[in-house]
């Protein structure tokens, strides 16, 4: 069929505790498929802050599928670092060299961020001419001036120019571009200067529930024991990286304020970043809040099972349009509690599979989660729900099947141009 290279920054590389994300899912299938796949990725692991391996390294995981670790020298432990950038720089210089001794792909799948190796991907397919297709899954650089108020955000723009610059040249010279949701689309059309055509797509981010473990009896015994949670109780669970965009202390806050008159409440809060620490001593005297830290999925599974609510617990302003937790939490059959004033609203209301708090707002997030606990047949058949919608629409085997039928018209119709 055709060689094809995926090029994505800081998502899992598949191993027995970790499930395979959307870059993982779409190489396998195009492997399957007869493809030969290289997943260009990097020898820093970005959830774990720890190398992988310490040079450009080549490694065959499967049939017809590679994996191209790519060495920066320089490692981060703060996702908003000097550290981080350099690191960035670094893998893009890795990829730039690297390439170079590569046969040359019929098509490049590049994942933006990261801007500097996006930028040598799509540098790359002018070069060489090979159509690549950006895949937008975050709104750098625009998310970094998020953190000024408005008026200042023109001054904090100056020192941020080369990324504005290279964002420009990335996706105005991306052969098509796609996205996790259509939100994130637009935005990449509006830096393309261009309305969008039929080589450009929206691929929700979606989560493999057919990767599921199953789990024994004596299994899921285990695991209640090892993680200390209340079967009886209704678990609202959160998981995700404890970064600047989630807001786990107005959770916390919640949990203090309905200890007393909801002792059947119990919150779950799965994951690890920079924020871990400092919430976890908030909620240190806290009956019930428990922090699982970081685990891996059979974990992940069992929790889903014992859950009764999902929890998007994102920050005021957070720009997540259709992000992963949706999808993974409605692969469990979950109700979800959100507060991103975005698609994610939309979805969840047009559904009737959840409901929508006020970013930052504790007192609403009470209001929503006794209104969703009250009626406990309305909760359970939210979440069926939210299940029957996720297999119909959402399931990660319908998603990246039209991604690997977009990917093969993308192909046919750059070589017809050409």
């Amino acid at each position: 069929m055709y060689k094809i290279w995926i090029v994505t920054s800081g998502e899992p590389v598949p191993s027995e505790t970790e499930r395979l994300h959307r870059t993982g899912m779409l190489s396998t299938l195009l492997a399957e498929n007869g493809n030969i796949v290289t997943w260009w990725t990097t020898s820093f692991d970005h959830q774990l802050k720890q190398y992988l391996v310490e040079a450009n390294l080549k490694v065959k995981m499967k049939h017809n599928l590679d994996l191209y670790y790519l060495h920066a020298k320089t490692p981060y432990f703060k996702n908003i670092s000097w550290q981080r950038i350099k690191n960035h720089s670094e893998v893009a210089n890795s990829f730039q060299k690297c390439a170079q001794s590569e046969e040359v792909p019929d098509i490049i799948v590049c994942s933006f961020p990261t801007i500097d190796l996006a930028y040598e991907a799509v540098y790359y397919g002018k070069k060489h001419n090979v159509p690549v297709v950006v895949d937008v899954r975050d709104l750098w650089p625009d998310i970094f001036l998020n953190i000024a108020p408005k008026f200042l955000r023109p001054l904090f723009k100056i020192p941020l120019h080369k990324m504005f610059s290279k964002t420009d040249f990335i996706l105005q010279g991306a052969t098509s571009i796609t996205a996790v949701s259509q939100s994130y689309l637009n935005w990449g059309l509006k830096y393309a200067k261009r309305s969008g055509k039929n080589t450009d797509a929206v691929f929700p981010l979606c989560y493999n529930a057919t990767e599921l473990p199953k789990q024994s009896t004596t299994e899921k015994q285990l695991f209640k024991e090892s993680l200390l949670l209340d079967t009886s109780k209704i678990n609202i669970w959160f998981v995700g990286t404890f970064g600047k965009t989630y807001d786990l202390e107005t959770v916390i806050k919640t949990a203090e304020k309905i200890k007393d008159n909801y002792p059947n409440i119990h919150f779950v809060l799965t994951g690890d970043g920079e924020n871990y620490k400092q919430w976890k001593e908030l909620a240190q005297k806290l009956p019930n809040v428990t922090f699982t830290g970081w685990i891996g999925r059979e974990k992940l599974a069992y929790i889903g099972s014992i859950a009764s609510i999902g929890l998007m617990a994102y920050a005021k302003g957070a720009p997540q349009g259709l992000p992963n937790k949706i999808f993974e939490y409605m692969s469990y059959g979950l109700p979800i509690l959100s507060s991103l004033d975005t698609e994610t609203k939309d979805l969840l209301e047009e559904e009737n599979i959840g409901l929508t708090y006020k970013a930052n707002d504790a007192d609403d997030l009470i209001e929503k989660i006794t209104s969703l606990i009250a009626d406990p047949i309305e909760l359970k058949e939210k979440g069926e729900r939210a299940r029957d919608l996720y297999m119909t629409k959402y399931d990660s085997e319908i998603i990246y099947n039209n991604f690997m039928q977009f990917l093969y018209k993308a192909i046919a119709q750059y070589k017809n141009e050409k």
